[in-house]
């Protein structure tokens, strides 16, 4: 029954695609230093949203395969594109996506146990 609800299947990849853009962030932090790296970000979820409502397809899915994007900005003299403070907003960025969809899915099964009767 919980998987049928579009509500909960949304707030699921939007948790799963945070996980992924912080995996990505933290891959371009550790490669700060390696020559001639290129800085990646994950395309964002409101594409992805937007994407699954125009080809009918399942939000779940396209979010696990969410492109890899190279960022454009400024190299280094040795050809690297990370910064380090354009790293750390985006990882805050990726934490509060996190925290949105976990509070979307706490308040979605709280008003569920509350159309059922159960006390929260």
């Amino acid at each position: 029954m919980l998987n049928d609800l579009a509500i909960l299947k949304t707030a699921s990849a939007m948790a799963s695609h945070a996980q992924r853009r912080h995996t990505v962030i933290a891959e371009n932090i550790a490669n700060a230093d390696t020559p001639g790296y290129k800085a990646q970000d994950v395309e964002s979820f409101s594409e992805i949203y937007a994407s699954s409502v125009r080809e009918n397809k399942d939000i779940a899915k396209l979010a696990s395969e969410a492109k890899l994007i190279d960022m454009d900005g400024p190299a280094s003299p040795n050809g690297n594109t990370v910064s380090l403070e354009g790293q750390m907003l985006k990882s805050t960025e990726a934490v509060g996506e996190h925290e949105m969809a976990l509070a979307i899915y706490r308040k979605t099964l709280d008003m569920m146990k509350m159309a059922i009767g159960k006390n929260i």
